[in-house]
Formats: structure tokens, sequence, C-alpha cells
């Protein structure tokens, strides 16, 4: 069902949107400490003000949460409209041309941290709850407003919290989260990734023993150097090739929408004898390379190392830290041997952090809605299900049986880049490419709790 707006009334909408998220940037919700109460209350105050319930949750003091429901006849089960309240640090704020926490809006744009990621999905998320229900039209499913804490650190404070302690207020069918809809060119056409996946999460340390001593008797078997070589062969020695299925149908869509020579590389990356090869040596955009690498492998980044406290003593013990994700269909017991087999012996792993990956089908029904929706408002749109390398929300709430979706829209300009964007310094999302995405947004909900 068609949302009953006249283009006036989808201006004024427009400028709602963009002044809530000016306003949601302005708080400084850096992680840590996140203190995403503030902006919770903030859009509990919105909600109630236009008869939408709220409930505020803190999982830890300052670590806000807060949930609403749009209720519907229950005919079908509820779509959840995920968010984080959170952001990363903008350090140093001398690099950005607007102050990162002013919501800012010039030269065409809203400028914040948080603008992209991922303040914007969550206004766009408080829109479709408000515009459902200033319309009075008639819901099938309950729509489920979740506006949390905590991504950006692993979401112990927010979905994860949720999932264990109050898993009836998000408990869905679908949930629509960030990190899918916006538009990227590649050969000249406009691709719209749909985010169907996410790597899990595995970060592991590994610890090298060897002799203390003295700083002045070279030491060739210290624990230091030992663990020098493990992190030298896992810098530069590859994992294994894996193919998931939500990857190899975006390869195989990806290469059939772009066809050529582009195509057929693209296709070769699916032989396992060949992929690597073309990853190195066949694709000229390094950045492309390491993306579709991170899609076909496991992988591990030494990220901290620590050994010994005095310059004048040979630590007993080092260790590093490592960054490891893993692909659906993939355990961390997998990645660790992965680990185990490039640095061979004489060395202690042990596990830091795990979160499994999510994978939902591909060819999902609602993806032709997604489909549908776009190309209404941008004909040459793209769109195919595409794996991300980070973690979201969504591995959590994939423990509840809820389907998650990266699905919030954006029209980028031509040239600008979503991931130099993300987390970059001066983030900003343009106004046209907003109020694109936000009425596609609001259109493809509306027909979510209608009619689908």
């Amino acid at each position: 069902m068609t949302i009953p707006l006249k283009d006036q009334e989808w201006e004024s909408l427009f400028e709602e949107a963009i002044k809530s998220l000016s306003e949601l940037i302005r708080f400084k919700t850096v992680n840590p400490p996140g203190n995403e109460k503030p902006a919770a209350d903030y859009l509990a105050e919105i909600l109630s003000r236009n008869g939408i319930e709220p409930k505020v949750i803190e999982s830890a003091p300052g670590r806000g949460n807060v949930i609403a429901r749009l209720k519907g006849t229950g005919e079908r089960p509820p779509i959840l409209l995920d968010g984080h309240l959170d952001v990363v640090s903008a350090e140093p704020e001398s690099e950005w041309k607007h102050p990162p926490f002013s919501g800012k809006i010039a030269d065409g744009y809203i400028w914040g941290r948080g603008a992209l990621d991922m303040k914007q999905t969550v206004i766009a998320n408080l829109m479709a709850l408000l515009v459902l229900k200033r319309s009075g039209m008639k819901l099938k499913r309950d729509l489920i407003f979740a506006a949390v804490a905590d991504e950006e650190a692993g979401c112990k404070y927010g979905a994860e919290f949720l999932v264990e302690n109050h898993p009836d207020l998000i408990k869905a069918e679908y949930g629509l989260g960030e990190i899918g809809g916006f538009c990227m060119e590649m050969s000249g056409k406009r691709i719209y990734p749909i985010e169907v996946a996410e790597k899990g999460v595995c970060w592991l340390r590994v610890r090298a023993k060897g002799e203390p001593g003295h700083g002045s008797i070279p030491a060739p078997q210290s624990a230091v150097i030992k663990l020098a070589a493990a992190v030298k062969i896992l810098g530069e020695k590859k994992l294994p090739y894996h193919l998931s299925e939500p990857v190899r149908v975006f390869i195989i869509r990806l290469a059939e929408s772009l066809g050529g020579i582009k195509g057929l590389m693209l296709k070769r990356l699916l032989s396992p004898s060949l992929a690597d090869f073309i990853i190195d040596r066949m694709l000229p955009d390094k950045k492309l390379a390491k993306s579709f690498w991170a899609m076909l492998h496991n992988t591990v980044n030494p990220t901290v190392i620590r050994a010994g406290d005095k310059t004048n003593v040979v630590p007993s013990e080092a260790t590093c830290e490592l960054d490891g994700r893993i692909l659906p269909g993939q355990t961390p017991e997998d990645l660790l041997r992965e680990v185990k087999e490039n640095i061979g012996d004489g060395y202690e792993l042990e596990f830091i952090k795990r979160m499994p990956a999510a994978s939902q089908n591909p060819d999902d029904p609602i993806m032709k809605i997604f489909e549908k929706h776009l190309k209404a408002h941008d004909p040459a749109a793209i769109v195919v299900p595409n794996l991300i390398m980070g973690f979201t929300n969504g591995s959590h709430y994939s423990r509840l049986g809820i389907k998650y979706f990266g699905f919030s829209p954006l029209k980028l300009k031509p040239g600008e880049s979503f991931q130099e964007l993300f987390h970059g310094f001066n983030e900003r999302v343009s106004l046209d490419g907003y109020k694109f995405g936000l009425r596609v947004f609001l259109e493809t909900v509306s027909e979510l709790v209608t009619d689908f």
C-alpha cells in the first residue's frame, strides 16, 4: 500500500527528517564510553509526542536503548527497524571541514560523525513509524523501532543485551539495518548492494614464550622474535579459499549485470584454482581486489602487540591480538586451525571474542520488494545481494531467528565512495541523496507492513 502523501507533504517530511538528523548528530555518542542515553531520551520524546509509547532501557549506566512498537493486526509477524546510536571517534577534529558534532547543514550536505553510520538510518526508521502512525493505515504487521547502544564496540550493551534480556521486545520475522541499499558506480552502471550476510568475528590471541634475559645479550630464540616470525607469516601467507552461497550469488549477478570482459573475469572468481590469481594479478583496482579477497577467505589482521616493559630486559612472553573474521559456514575453530597451520607449532592460541557469521537467503522474497522500490526511483538501478566484511547488530538478532537485511538506501553522488565516508574524516550525507533514500525506504516499509 502506497503512503498517501502529496509532493508538498513529502517535502515537509524531508525537512522534518533532516532537522531531526542534524539534532541527533549533536549528541556526542562516541564509543567508548557511548553515553547513548541522552540520544535515546531525545528519540523517546519525539515518539511520545506523536502518540507512540517508547521504552528506554539502560543496559548499564548511560548506555541507553530505546524501543517502540506500532501495532498492527498481527496477521503477519513483526518487522524490526534497527539502528545504533553510538559512533566511532572523530579525532582529530581539526581534520574536519565542519565540527564533527555540529550537525551542520552546508554545501548540500548534512555533516558530522554518524551522518552515514548510522544516525541517518535511525532517523529514517523513526520517520517510518511517525508517517505510518499519522497516516492511519491498517498494518498487518507490528513495526518495531530499535535504536540501540554499543554496536561499534561489539553490541554488548545494545543488541546482545536485548537479545539476552528482552527478546520479547524485538522478536520479528525480518530486521532491516545498515550497510545496504547505497549506490556504487561500476563500469558506468549504478549497483545497489543489499546486505544479506556478514562475516563473523573471531578475535584471537597468539602467545609466544621464551627464556628471559638481560638485554645486552642477543637472544635469537626470545619470545619477541618468535612472535615477530608468526606476525610476519600471518601478514603474508594467505588463508584458504572458501565460497559461501551469498558471495556466489553476488558474483554471478554482478558479472551478468556488467557483462563483457569484466563479467567474464568476475565469474572466474568462482573457481578455487583461479580466484587468487585473478584477485592478485588481474584486478587493477586494488581496493576492490582486497574486498573480493575478504569475501572469499577467512582473514586475520595482527592489530595489538604486547611484550616487556623494560628496554634492558628480554621478556619471557610476547602476545599479539588478531582481528579474525569468518565467512558464513565457517566456525571459530576453523579459523583457529587455519592460523595454526600457517604459523606452525610453538605458539599458544586462545579466543578473545566470538560472534557467528549471519547469512540470509539471497533469493528471499523481500529482495524483490527492495528492488521494486529502488527501481521505482532509479530505473537504472541494479540490485545485488552482498556480504559485508564487518559485523552489525544482525549477528545477534539472527540468534532469535530474525532474518536481517542491510537496507538503508542512499544515492551517492558520482565519485563518492561509501567506504571512504564510512568512519572517515568529513563524514556526511548529501541532502538529495538522503531524500532519495528516505522516500525509497518509507515506501518499502509501508509495503512490508501492509501487503507483504
